[in-house]
């Protein structure tokens, strides 16, 4: 408990949300750097064996989630229509993973979707709540900030991609390491959170 506190994270313990990454939202400012982030997050739930669980909020009208990612492995892809992702289906499999004490929140609309999922997480005091701050993403750069900065404020923790894979992966020595070190070749892709001129 302790350390769940501190806000480490332990592959046997946590596990990933994907909220909401649909074809409708491509139109994003941002949205393609977003999606390249978040893929890698996709495909280390994969090399790691991460429980990775999904959702769509109302796809008839906005899309599945879209091609770029392989989620084949996901736990589970929910449709729904309530903004939090913790609609029943998911809340009866989170309740399978009984060892888990981290949730890794990622997704969009920062401000709605990944807010109100944040909410309910926290609200169960059974999870340490880790939101990326560059694979989420809403249609304003104020609405994404004031998220975050709500979310960090309410107990989340608010990081980055690699910082998340690197707490997972802990070691060098790790025996996929060079299976990881394939997505953290390239940097993180800019998300427009911070000011890019040489002048700041």
């Amino acid at each position: 408990m302790a350390l769940r506190r501190l806000g480490m994270l332990n592959p046997n313990k946590t596990l990933f949300l994907l909220c909401d990454v649909q074809e409708k939202f491509r139109f994003m400012n941002q949205f393609a750097d977003f999606a390249k982030n978040v893929n890698k997050l996709v495909s280390f739930s994969k090399i790691f064996d991460i429980p990775l669980i999904v959702t769509e909020q109302n796809s008839a009208k906005l899309g599945k989630t879209i091609s770029d990612f392989d989620i084949g492995h996901a736990k589970g892809v929910f449709d729904k229509t309530k903004f939090s992702m913790c609609i029943p289906e998911v809340q009866q499999l989170l309740g399978d993973y009984k060892d888990v004490e981290s949730v890794v929140l990622f997704g969009i609309e920062s401000h709605i979707c990944v807010e109100q999922t944040a909410l309910d997480l926290l609200a169960t005091d059974k999870y340490s709540v880790h939101i990326v701050a560059d694979c989420v993403l809403s249609r304003t750069l104020t609405d994404r900030v004031m998220a975050l900065d709500r979310m960090r404020s309410l107990g989340c923790f608010i990081t980055t991609y690699e910082n998340v894979i690197f707490k997972l992966m802990k070691d060098k020595n790790h025996p996929k390491f060079n299976d990881v070190r394939k997505l953290v070749a390239e940097t993180s892709c800019d998300t427009g959170l911070f000011p890019t001129s040489s002048k700041l």
